[in-house]
């Protein structure tokens, strides 16, 4: 997943649009239980700023699977998260530009790791499961409640 500048200043453009699915490799998520619905797709606008530099403009789009933290049923659940990005050769504090190269990975990778949602529910209005009987309170009352127990 490696953007290539020089492709692009060859052609005698300053900014052209690309796709990408990603198949992340060594990406942890937080999230107990969860993982990555791959592939990961991006889309977006590489821009040229200057000589060795450039701006990345565009959203991922990716899915997680795993336990919903509150009733623990199986869930899946589609986020799109936009980035951009400013790329350089030489600025500290931004992402790389090495030989004409921009390497998205890291910055994918890093997008959803920040982005990754601290609890993971199957819907916002989750009642979770009873913490007495363990019903899932999503698919009815449980006994004890209704006895005062």
């Amino acid at each position: 997943m490696v953007l290539d500048l020089a492709k692009l200043k060859r052609k005698g453009k300053t900014e052209e649009s690309f796709f990408f699915e990603y198949f992340a490799e060594d990406l942890d998520l937080t999230l107990p239980d969860a993982e990555l619905v791959l592939p990961i797709k991006i889309e977006g606008q590489v821009s040229l700023t200057g000589e060795r530099s450039a701006v990345l403009e565009g959203e991922a789009c990716y899915a997680i699977s795993g336990s919903c933290t509150r009733c623990l049923s199986p869930t899946e659940k589609t986020f799109t998260v936009e980035f951009s990005e400013l790329c350089d050769e030489d600025a500290d504090g931004v992402y790389k530009v090495k030989n004409d190269k921009i390497d998205l990975a890291p910055i994918i990778d890093e997008l959803i790791t920040l982005n990754t949602p601290v609890s993971f529910l199957c819907k916002e209005d989750c009642k979770g499961i009873c913490p007495s009987c363990g019903v899932n309170l999503n698919e009815g009352d449980c006994k004890c409640i209704k006895d005062g127990k």
